[in-house]
């Protein structure tokens, strides 16, 4: 790959799915890149759409607003960024979202009936 760059992202996409996979979610696996209608990163879970970042600064917002932009491309419930924790495992990587979008996962998770999920 004659990009450095794009080099190092796609091995931390690839070191997400394999992490999720060890974790049980064996159905995950990296996306190729989608252009226009991208999908995100992580494929195999059907509500999440996942943008996977591995940048010495992180813009939290762009990426969050990123992750959002494929939950529509990819027509999902969720959207997270996850990003790499310099000098750390994979294991140790944040998981960034909107905190509209966290509350809706509580909801689901708590068993939450008064709130409004879209």
């Amino acid at each position: 790959m004659a990009n450095p760059n794009k080099a190092k992202g796609t091995r931390w996409e690839v070191s997400v799915a394999t992490f999720l996979r060890e974790r049980g979610f064996t159905e995950v696996f990296r996306l190729a890149p989608g252009g226009e209608h991208d999908a995100g990163d992580i494929g195999g879970l059907p509500n999440w759409a996942i943008e996977c970042r591995d940048r010495s600064k992180f813009d939290l917002a762009k990426n969050v607003r990123d992750a959002e932009m494929r939950v529509v491309n990819k027509g999902c419930r969720w959207g997270v960024a996850i990003l790499k924790k310099r000098g750390s495992s994979v294991r140790e990587g944040y998981v960034v979202m909107s905190l509209d979008q966290f509350a809706e996962v509580l909801t689901v998770l708590e068993g939450n009936n008064e709130s409004n999920i879209l």
